[in-house]
């Protein structure tokens, strides 16, 4: 890490002192650690560690591998561009791509080549539209994404470049974007990282508000190193630099390239998990920018969702329980039945659940404030997965018990109702304000972000069990208990 120079502590992470131990406690997934006394002396500073020593880099280390720490180096942006290649696949968007081509024009000047993949457009692109240097291919016939990127990939590094960017023709990079992400590949460990996507055109209502405020490509607000089962499991290669040559080649029948082209949708989450399984890291960094042109019509947000849901079983042939709907602990799932029980004996099981857990996390970190922290965080995560699970994969089978007990008015029928509808606005509540930036209030209305949140669910759901039909599979849609 001596190319940043300094590392900032995630603001999870918390730093536990009792007498001269001084353990670390946070990540994603949560761990423990307990640096040597001399190393531990470095994190007196605060919410920084410095890298310019070994002990410092060797800290620094351990706490970005785990998720407890992020670089916070800055880019000057003077750095020569001739080894960098953005490859944009293209369908029937000559538009987007001069205005891609247009917004690039200041990394072109500095020696950026710009690789376009015609992906069957029809008329075929021409160059009038963009500015030198650019490489134009065509595939006659659509291949999908991943095969364009793939094609994009080999002419570029064909012609010398080290590092590939990922652009899609809809988004504008915002300045500063390309350095800061560069400044992240200096990490020879890391493969790819992905700036954030935000909205070319913010709004506060309706859809526009919706897709402001939780577009399915914007990995949020806070940096991650990117890793399944975490904050940020993966991200979407609508905009992502790489190292090809740290990327592993996809399975065989895949194709010749870091995506498999068997794959027309999820293509980038595979990417990035089998990245992840050979060793090599992915990071989020929000502090680089580009501007997504987001859907703005209900129908289109809508069959776009069920189009990701479809990716659920080719990712679950290939990456197994990674894909799991829901993944809870034996203890958080009392915990979630007992609070959603809404019933006295309910409330006992989640309370004895909630203090066991306490007492052994108590036990494993040593300090007691530091382990209701970390229980009260999966509490709360496990009580708002129960209703997330059941209104989003699971839906059509709570849709056939609803309807099963419609006529009925027994006391257990109409708990159940009304359970499920509070769940279902609360769950929406939150949804709604945790989308927004740390400090304000959240980008759009209430009303209308609950309901759409709620469609949004159906239709990704949808799109979850046609994939798995169409695959005659069930691994999609299996949870995962872990102890």
């Amino acid at each position: 890490m001596t190319e940043v120079p300094h590392v900032l502590l995630d603001r999870r992470t918390r730093v536990l002192r009792r007498g001269d131990v001084v353990r670390v406690l946070g990540g994603d997934p949560v761990t423990l650690i307990t640096p040597s006394p001399a190393v531990s002396a470095l994190l007196d500073g605060g919410e920084t560690v410095a890298t310019d020593t070994p002990a410092g880099a060797a800290l620094a280390r351990a706490l970005t591998d785990r998720g407890m720490a992020h670089p916070a180096g800055t880019a000057t942006g003077t750095r020569p561009l001739a080894a960098v290649a953005v490859v944009v696949p293209v369908r029937d968007d000559a538009a987007g791509v001069a205005a891609l081509s247009t917004a690039l024009e200041p990394e072109l000047a500095r020696g950026l080549h710009l690789v376009v993949v015609d992906d069957g457009s029809t008329p075929p692109l021409t160059t009038s539209a963009t500015p030198a240097p650019t490489t134009i291919l065509r595939h006659d016939e659509s291949r999908g994404p991943a095969a364009a990127r793939n094609a994009g990939t080999a002419a570029a590094v064909g012609a010398g470049a080290q590092v590939v960017v990922y652009l899609d023709a809809d988004v504008i990079p915002l300045p500063g974007w390309l350095d800061v992400l560069l400044a992240r590949l200096d990490d020879p460990r890391v493969a790819a990282v992905a700036p954030r996507i935000v909205a070319a055109e913010p709004g506060r209502f309706w859809v526009r508000g919706y897709e402001t405020a939780r577009s399915a490509l914007d990995m949020g607000p806070e940096p991650a190193r990117v890793r399944p089962r975490t904050r940020v499991a993966y991200v979407p290669s609508a905009a992502l630099a790489v190292r090809p040559d740290r990327l592993p080649p996809p399975p065989e029948g895949g194709g010749i390239g870091p995506f498999d082209e068997r794959m027309r949708v999820a293509e980038d989450v595979d990417l990035c998990w089998r990245t992840d399984a050979a060793g090599s890291h992915l990071r989020y960094e929000p502090a680089a920018r580009v501007a997504h042109r987001h859907r703005t019509s209900l129908g289109a947000v809508v069959a776009r969702r069920a189009f990701y849901g479809r990716g659920a079983a080719p990712l679950a042939d290939r990456h197994g329980a990674a894909v799991a709907p829901a993944v809870a602990a034996p203890w958080s799932l009392a915990v979630a039945i007992g609070v959603w029980s809404a019933t006295p004996v309910g409330s006992l099981v989640a309370a004895g659940a909630i203090g066991r857990s306490w007492w052994r996390t108590r036990g494993l970190t040593g300090d007691g404030r530091a382990a209701a922290g970390l229980v009260a965080r999966g509490a709360g995560a496990s009580v708002r997965q129960l209703p997330q699970a059941l209104l989003r994969p699971y839906w059509p089978v709570t849709a056939v018990v609803l309807a099963a007990t419609a006529g009925s008015r027994s006391r257990a029928a109409r708990g159940l109702r009304h359970r499920l509808l509070a769940a279902a606005v609360a769950e929406g509540l939150w949804h709604w304000w945790t989308a927004r930036e740390p400090g304000r209030l959240p980008i759009d209305e209430p009303l209308g972000h609950v309901l759409l949140h709620r469609l949004d669910d159906l239709a990704y759901g949808l799109g979850v069990w046609r994939s798995a039909w169409a695959a005659r599979s069930l691994d999609a849609l299996r949870p995962d208990v872990t102890r």
